[in-house]
């Protein structure tokens, strides 16, 4: 909830990728060998919610626990809280990559 009280208060979106929440979950996933459109078809959600709040890009409480739910991994393990300053190093990490495929 940290998390999502100081995005907003920064009023900066899309959100950056967060590749250890992603990968987290990625994990989880195939553990039960599924891949996130199954995910979807399980929890009859869209797939791009799904997607985007794996990899960080959309913050929401209700489809995270889901998720939690169904994998039956902690939320905190999953989907981790961000600092400001995390966040900031995530945007960073994004821009310099953009830079070095144009």
């Amino acid at each position: 909830m940290q998390l999502r009280l100081e995005i907003s208060g920064l009023g900066t979106r899309p959100y950056p990728l967060d590749r250890e929440r992603r990968r987290r979950v990625l994990v989880a996933l195939a553990e039960r060998d599924m891949n996130i459109s199954a995910l979807a078809r399980v929890l009859n959600l869209p797939q791009s919610l799904i997607s985007m709040t794996i990899c960080g890009r959309r913050l929401s409480a209700k489809t995270e626990q889901c998720i939690t739910d169904y994998l039956g991994k902690p939320a905190n393990y999953l989907f981790p809280s961000r600092t400001a300053e995390e966040i900031g190093k995530m945007r960073r990490a994004e821009a310099a990559e953009k830079g070095n495929a144009a």
